[in-house]
């Protein structure tokens, strides 16, 4: 009985890179797996190289002629893995990442060995570059293992200290559904995952993780300003949408004052939005009725933004304003440094 079932969405992807990926997942030394490649609309060099494996009896190999994205795709295989009854434990990896041999194992052990309520598990993971070095040294490697190790479920909604390195069980994945929000869909899974079951972590490096390689969606949500504000909202939406289910209020309310547009604005609004600290709602008071079509035009799209048209004199737009009622209010002004991101965090921590 294959009781692992490993999902490895392929698109556009080093030829080397792939090669290295596909096969440490043939060499786990827990060899009860099956593995579900979707091409992904992949071009042919890459989609010749999957199809090097067609004969392998635990590769199954699910070519799809058009890129749908990550999420699409990892649905397409975990799908698939759901009508394999043998198939319990379930996990998913990246084309360019390297999972060492003990990674099946471990992990499965540690579901195994852990009390019916534990659903998911996750470990800690290398970082390496494009030519497979390592970029942490031991004493940086040792302080992120007992910073994943350190964090709770409640740190959850700050950031996803679960990382690449994980394993969950299938029967309590059939009942969240699938996939969405791309390019934060697995985020956005562990935030909904994570409340119908509990979560334990393994203290060893158990994969390598490919930091930013060349054709990586990571490196271009890091270098397309386009990119990076939809990666930025769908993590903010995912974010509101778990404050949602859990009846969870906001805690700051900021209110931003516009009351002549520039340039300036919009960069002022983008280091707020890019804040470490993201437990508030943004109220823009807009005096000049510019910046709805501006949050338009370049794809800002935050749920925790409103945005409100005012006129009247300056030292009164933010009179008769329905405030949400949230601990903390805050007005914002240029003598605050948000170009630094951890500035808010700062500002309401103090």
């Amino acid at each position: 009985m294959n009781v692992v079932g490993m999902v490895m969405p392929v698109y556009d992807q080093d030829p080397n890179y792939l090669v290295l990926s596909i096969d440490s997942v043939l060499q786990q030394t827990y060899q009860k797996f099956h593995l579900v490649i979707v091409i992904d609309g992949a071009n042919k060099q890459t989609r010749d190289i999957v199809y090097q494996y067609k004969n392998e009896s635990r590769i199954t190999i699910i070519d799809k002629p058009v890129n749908e994205g990550i999420a699409h795709a990892l649905n397409t295989g975990f799908d698939y893995l759901f009508r394999l009854d043998e198939v319990e434990l379930l996990t998913w990896g990246s084309s360019d990442n390297i999972i060492y041999p003990d990674f099946f194992l471990k992990l499965r052990n540690k579901l195994k060995d852990s009390g019916p309520n534990v659903g998911l598990v996750y470990s800690c993971f290398d970082h390496i570059d494009g030519n497979g070095k390592l970029l942490y040294s031991k004493m940086e490697q040792d302080h992120f293992r007992k910073w994943q190790e350190s964090k709770t479920l409640d740190d959850l909604l700050d950031f996803s200290f679960i990382g690449t390195s994980f394993m969950y069980k299938k029967v309590y994945a059939k009942r969240i559904g699938g996939y969405y929000l791309d390019p934060v869909q697995t985020y956005d899974y562990w935030l909904r995952l994570t409340e119908i079951c509990d979560v334990e972590f393994v203290p060893e490096e158990l994969m390598a993780y490919r930091y930013h390689s060349s054709l990586s969606l990571s490196k271009e949500i890091q270098e397309d300003e386009t990119k990076h504000r939809w990666w930025r909202d769908q993590y903010n939406l995912a974010r509101h949408m778990a404050r949602e289910r859990r009846g969870l209020s906001y805690e700051t309310t900021i209110f931003f004052p516009v009351l002549t547009f520039s340039e300036s604005t919009i960069e002022d609004l983008e280091n707020l939005l890019d804040q470490r600290y993201h437990n508030y709602l943004l109220v823009i008071i807009d005096k000049t009725k510019q910046v709805t079509n501006k949050l338009k035009s370049l794809g800002i799209n935050d749920p925790r933004i409103t945005v409100m048209e005012r006129a009247g004199e300056d030292n009164n737009l933010l009179n008769s304003i329905q405030a949400p009622k949230t601990p903390y209010n805050l007005v914002y002004t240029n003598q605050y440094n948000f170009s630094d991101v951890n500035c808010l965090s700062n500002i309401i921590r103090n």
